[in-house]
């Protein structure tokens, strides 16, 4: 019996460490990329794969490999612009706090953030810091003169993340002058994705209940998709990323009213 070509290209891109781009599969399957692009229309309408800008990511591949990869192997992952991030973060927060505008400052979770929080070592006694991990919270807690309040939550594994109704009735019931976020995926159009649902409501509560929405992010996310979409960047918002940013990409966010700062 003959096997269906989307078949034949899960089992391909499952040999394939999960992911596949469009010319790889028309050289592959000797069809046009008209014919690849609906197959992989298919398949995503199928919940098998998530389409993005050349090609596609098996969802198995999303949310058993990356998303699962234990805190430390992520942390190891592209440390040194983590960490470069994560001090352009920190610098942000640093001119942020001086304001009378902010009081209440949200650092929510992933390897990056962490990244800021070791580096946040300045003043902030007029700052409230709020954040839903555990690994953020003891590091920030570590500064006797600061502020620091917990998301309470069921954890999740392997961050460590306060999710569900406790956490995101939490959330609300604060008001964030500025909410520093990560970001699983940022496609074409500026839309930020999350790897899965059930953090999808708290950074939902997070986007709700903030004034200014600062994203850090580096440029390895860019033009890709993930499973669970979020927000569109947009005017009210900063991008923090590094010098991999397309000319192109960094134009589309500064016409949206985006602040686009990349890190050195």
């Amino acid at each position: 019996m003959k096997i269906k070509r989307t078949d034949q290209i899960i089992e391909y891109m499952r040999t394939h460490g999960g992911v596949a781009n469009v010319v790889d599969l028309c050289e592959k399957f000797g069809v046009s990329d008209m014919t690849i692009r609906r197959d992989l229309q298919t398949l995503e309408n199928n919940k098998s794969v998530i389409r993005h800008y050349g090609g596609a990511t098996l969802i198995q591949e999303i949310t058993s490999s990356v998303n699962a990869a234990p805190f430390q192997t992520r942390l190891n992952v592209n440390q040194q612009i983590k960490m470069s991030l994560g001090l352009a973060a920190a610098e942000y927060l640093q001119k942020a706090s001086i304001l009378p505008t902010c009081n209440a400052v949200y650092i929510a979770s992933g390897t990056t953030l962490y990244s800021m929080a070791l580096q946040i070592n300045y003043p902030l006694s007029n700052t409230t810091l709020v954040t839903d991990n555990v690994s953020v919270s003891q590091v920030l807690a570590s500064h006797p003169d600061y502020t620091v309040i917990s998301i309470g939550g069921q954890l999740i594994l392997p961050s460590l993340n306060a999710v569900g109704h406790v956490a995101e009735n939490m959330i609300r019931s604060f008001s964030f002058d500025y909410a520093f976020i990560s970001a699983a995926a940022i496609d074409e159009n500026g839309y930020i994705y999350n790897y899965n649902y059930i953090e999808a409501g708290t950074f939902t509560a997070v986007l709700e209940s903030s004034r200014h929405i600062i994203v850090v992010a580096d440029s390895t996310k860019f033009m890709k998709k993930t499973f669970v979409q979020l927000c569109q960047l947009k005017k009210g918002y900063t991008l923090i990323t590094d010098s991999g940013i397309s000319q192109d990409f960094y134009h589309t966010l500064v016409k949206n009213e985006v602040d686009v700062i990349v890190a050195p």
